[in-house]
């Protein structure tokens, strides 16, 4: 597999992240009572404030900002970025999911969140993954792809020099 298609399926990954997260968040809303509290101004028993706004356009943003980073950056400051963002935020959900299911709920936000933490999990592997490959330059990988040509294959029958 070539970084090509490593930063392809990192950036897949993200995308589905983001969705996942935005997924989980809509879904908070048709847990029962969660419309009554937020009318109140709560949420989980805590107020709502700014930072729960803000917390809550990370988890989107975060993603969908690592998904434009893969695609456009230099690959080692990727490399590590992902594995240590996509970690964090792995660890972020895993925490959110723990705690809820500590408490004794499972719903579809849940179950949204438990998606959005395996999928920030599978990026951080692909990130280990892609470490281990060698490093190119986001503009010179995609010079060098449209210049070269690709190799012969060893299974297609090459003629033999008479």
């Amino acid at each position: 597999m070539n970084a090509s298609e490593i930063r392809t399926r990192v950036a897949v990954l993200w995308v589905s992240t983001a969705i996942a997260a935005s997924c989980s968040l809509l879904l908070y809303l048709v847990v029962p009572g969660a419309l009554d509290d937020m009318v109140v101004g709560e949420m989980e028993g805590e107020p709502l404030t700014d930072v729960i706004g803000y917390m809550f356009a990370a988890l989107v943003a975060i993603p969908l900002a690592m998904a434009t980073v893969t695609l456009l950056n230099g690959d080692r400051l990727t490399r590590y970025g992902n594995l240590i963002i996509a970690t964090l935020l792995g660890l972020f959900a895993a925490f959110a999911v723990g705690s809820h299911l500590w408490a004794g709920d499972f719903n579809g936000h849940v179950l949204m969140a438990a998606l959005a933490c395996v999928l920030a999990f599978v990026t951080a592997g692909l990130s280990v993954t892609w470490l281990r490959g060698p490093v190119q330059d986001a503009v010179a990988s995609s010079s060098n792809r449209a210049s070269n040509t690709p190799a012969p294959s060893s299974d297609v029958a090459q003629p033999v020099p008479q």
